[in-house]
């Protein structure tokens, strides 16, 4: 199969994702596209091995194992909007191992980008992801992947970087009855789309973790209000402290701007904390 040069997902996508400059793709991009977290230094290898149990429903219904325990997380394909606070629910897709076909209801981010999507040159930001088309709220968008690290190997990468430096780690923190989970995201070098979605106070989309085949979660966006076409794609960053009053300044303009960038203490860097 022949890849379009300009294509900035390398083919990979159900959809090409081109830039409104061509030529952008040869100056900016540094990072080999991945679909799907992947594991990195310091991970448990176990959590991408162990694979889930699936359900025997030929067509899943409120009986399907799947989302017995924690309900059913989408109708007509769209994300359950409660979701999409700040203190989420477990979400399990059905998976490979299910007898369940693929137009399943509770099969939504596993098939991947559905929307049109655009790579463009933002004033003050550096690259940035735009919508091409309308999209609904509750909808996927994409995912935030890329390599799954340990916290000594996040540690180590921030404290490599220089000031000017772009930090792309991302960390998800997630309560369960073991107590806090903690998933470290690094897609700088090995990553999708979603590393070029830039922060923004007032965001248009939100961060839910769905597992689907493995424990290892798919940290994914979701539209969480109508977005319209060439809007700028944006999520929250994570939250700023109220002594917070330095550090990266914010561009984002909205009508809620805290005027800088979160701050984290483990990392030492800015990065999102998903509760």
């Amino acid at each position: 199969m022949d890849i379009n040069k300009f294509d900035w997902t390398e083919g990979l996508e159900n959809k090409a994702i081109f830039s409104n400059d061509k030529v952008l793709i040869f100056k900016m991009k540094k990072s080999k596209y991945v679909t799907q977290n992947i594991p990195g230094p310091g991970c448990e290898m176990d959590d991408f091995e162990d694979k889930l149990l699936g359900c025997q429903c030929l067509a899943c219904d409120r009986d399907c194992k799947c989302t017995a325990q924690y309900g059913n997380a989408y109708k007509d394909k769209k994300i359950d909007l409660t979701l999409l606070g700040s203190s989420v629910t477990p979400v399990f897709e059905c998976n490979s191992n299910c007898s369940c076909p693929s137009q399943c209801q509770n099969r939504v981010v596993q098939h991947g980008i559905s929307v049109q999507l655009q790579i463009f040159n933002t004033d003050n930001k550096g690259l940035g992801l735009q919508t091409l088309e309308k999209i609904q709220t509750g909808t996927f968008v994409c995912e935030y992947a890329g390599e799954i690290i340990s916290l000594q190997e996040a540690q180590r990468r921030c404290n490599k970087q220089k000031d000017t430096d772009m930090n792309y780690i991302l960390t998800v923190k997630e309560h369960c009855k073991n107590g806090i989970l903690k998933t470290f995201v690094d897609p700088d070098k090995l990553g999708n789309i979603g590393r070029y979605i830039n922060h923004s106070c007032s965001p248009n989309l939100s961060m839910v973790p769905i597992r689907v085949d493995t424990m290892v979660p798919k940290v994914c966006l979701f539209a969480n209000r109508d977005i319209e076409p060439l809007e700028e794609l944006s999520f929250v960053y994570g939250t700023l402290r109220p002594d917070q009053k330095t550090g990266t300044k914010c561009y984002c303009n909205s009508n809620g701007c805290t005027g800088f960038m979160p701050f984290d203490e483990e990392l030492k860097s800015s990065f999102y904390f998903l509760e």
